[in-house]
């Protein structure tokens, strides 16, 4: 089992398609057919069913690809250690993180972190948490920022920041007043812009209505985004009220684009760097854990 091979037969798996993997891996159609041959025969299993109108994986297939997809990995970060041994803060970090993460913590972090290691680059995906957490385990990434626990046997976690979720409105006369006493009123009469589900920040604010006896069901969703600033500025336009990110909406609130609304017992919400479990960590990536972890107690 060679590993152009194995390079060949996770490219035809990701496209579904043998031409278009040839042409990734610069390779001709009858090269990328011939690998993938001399795998089902090494294996004794079928791996792809394919014709000229469908394509479909095997289980033999499927298992396959997620070991082909850690073999590569580990193949790529032992080469990339072992040309970094003399200088460990080199090279590039690739990095899926959710929304807040993405948009509000990293690019200060990233910016303070390149001053002192300029020749260490990054790329950067955002996604939702429950899609980092999935990336992370499939090797999309060496190292993932995401804004919730979510249980995977293959994945570990560690705390960095927290912050509190706050509800905002548009800047209205009606929603100044707001107080204790009718805020159970709100969450029934007004519309409300909902994340996406997988969101962090859903899951936070879904935990706390469920916690305070208001269901989701109940409440009028006028709209569902996947983006916090979207969010923000569709509530600053009046599409309805939102829990966002306290990181997100500081700036809004405090040039009054929208209001925050005093509401007791918010959630904290936590911040949480994840890698694979038992997988091996570049030293360019552990030197910027020990930076994150130092440099997140100046921004809360």
């Amino acid at each position: 089992m060679e590993l152009k091979q194995l390079e060949a037969f996770v490219k035809v798996y990701e496209l579904q398609n043998f031409s278009k993997a040839a042409d990734e891996l610069f390779l001709s159609q009858p090269s990328i057919s011939a690998y993938i041959n001399a795998l089902e025969k090494e294996v004794g299993s079928k791996l792809i069913h394919r014709s000229t109108k469908t394509f479909q994986a095997t289980k033999s297939g499927t298992l396959l690809y997620e070991y082909a997809k850690e073999i590569l990995s580990l193949h790529d970060k032992g080469v990339a250690a072992l040309k970094n041994l003399s200088e460990n803060n080199v090279g590039t970090i690739d990095i899926l993180a959710s929304s807040v993460p993405a948009q509000y913590i990293l690019p200060e972090v990233l910016g303070a972190f390149h001053c002192l290691h300029p020749n260490v680059t990054f790329n950067i995906t955002q996604m939702d948490s429950a899609e980092v957490i999935n990336g992370i385990m499939l090797h999309k990434g060496e190292i993932g920022f995401v804004g919730a626990l979510i249980d995977n046997a293959k994945c570990e976690y560690q705390h960095f920041m927290s912050e509190k979720l706050v509800l905002i409105a548009p800047n209205h006369p009606r929603f100044e007043l707001i107080n204790a006493v009718n805020i159970f009123e709100l969450f029934h009469s007004e519309y409300f812009i909902a994340r996406e589900i997988g969101s962090a920040t859903r899951l936070e604010y879904e935990a706390y209505l469920k916690a305070i006896g208001v269901s989701l069901r109940e409440m009028k969703i006028s709209a569902c985004l996947n983006n916090t600033q979207s969010i923000i500025q569709a509530v600053a336009n009046g599409l309805g009220l939102a829990f966002v990110s306290s990181f997100a909406a500081k700036e809004y609130i405090q040039q009054k684009l929208v209001l925050s609304i005093d509401v007791a017992n918010l959630p904290k919400r936590d911040f949480y760097i994840v890698q694979k479990k038992d997988s091996f960590t570049m030293p360019s990536v552990e030197t910027l854990i020990e930076f994150i972890l130092s440099y997140a107690n100046k921004m809360q």
